[in-house]
């Protein structure tokens, strides 16, 4: 587990900085005299994040009682882990370089992932849902990062997997020094966040390399976002074709969280029907 995370910035260039509204947002998060009205100002100051704060705020995801139509409202009814997953989410589509087909491929299998995260830690009470959410939506940044530095090489590997000619960890291999897994833990690193964080991000396709006796919050958290993953991949949410015949009790995550065939089919139909739903609040 002992990637030397600077080697993987000086390979692969400069990593980007975290969306400033996040940073100030995060810090202001930190400091126990923040007002809901000194964070809805900061909030304000990126008119498309505060936006789809609003908008997701207001979206069947929580579920609130009655519709808020102020940032200020919103962050008192919500709370502050809330606050950092929304802020969070309606940011990071802001370090793609460019935003074609391949971006918002990529945005929505991150978003398809966080909202699968935490229906999944809710369902199975396995992870706090904020936690959850925001490692389904990191568990690919290092995709996000490869496309940016060579949009062409990482478009190849895709077309690879897809065509049959080698798994996704081969053709990364072929066309970049470090994977979309290991970049992804060095973005969260240089971002500060926590060690189970960056580890789940490193490991959500192998989570076997956590171990669940001397860190069972983390190898749950990596569960859940490995069953959330295999949803996506069984529904085709950000990928070109879904692949209907997935076991979803029979993934390292399902295994994991003892998930029964019925729940699982269960799960699947209601983050279905919510994505169906809630798509373009998301994604927009």
């Amino acid at each position: 587990m002992g990637t030397d995370l600077q080697a993987v910035v000086n390979a692969i260039g400069d990593l980007p900085p975290m969306p400033v509204v996040a940073v100030k947002v995060l810090d202001l998060l930190q400091k126990p005299t923040t007002t809901a009205d000194k964070l809805a100002e900061t909030i304000s100051s990126d008119q498309a994040v505060s936006a789809r704060v609003l908008k997701i705020a207001n979206s069947s995801f929580y579920s609130l009682r009655r519709q808020v139509t102020t940032l200020e409202h919103a962050i008192v009814i919500m709370g502050e882990k809330t606050l950092k997953s929304l802020v969070l989410a309606s940011s990071l589509k802001g370090i793609n370089k460019s935003f074609g087909l391949m971006e918002k491929m990529l945005w929505e299998d991150s978003l398809g992932c966080a909202i699968g995260s935490r229906m999944t830690a809710l369902w199975f009470k396995s992870a706090d849902p904020e936690e959850a959410f925001l490692a389904g939506l990191f568990r690919h940044i290092g995709k996000m990062m490869l496309n940016n530095v060579d949009a062409e090489s990482f478009r190849r590997v895709l077309e690879g997997v897809y065509n049959g000619e080698g798994s996704e960890d081969e053709l990364e291999a072929q066309y970049f020094p470090f994977g979309h897994a290991v970049v992804g833990e060095a973005v969260l690193d240089k971002w500060n966040f926590s060690a189970d964080m960056t580890e789940v991000t490193r490991y959500h396709d192998n989570i076997d390399q956590i171990d669940a006796v001397e860190e069972p919050e983390r190898y749950r958290l990596a569960a859940t976002v490995n069953l959330a993953d295999a949803m996506c991949r069984k529904l085709g949410i950000g990928r070109r074709e879904p692949e209907p015949d997935l076991e979803l009790s029979l993934t390292p995550g399902g295994r994991a969280l003892k998930v029964e065939p019925d729940q699982a089919e269960q799960l699947l139909e209601e983050f279905r029907a919510f994505f169906e739903k809630e798509r373009d609040t998301f994604l927009a």
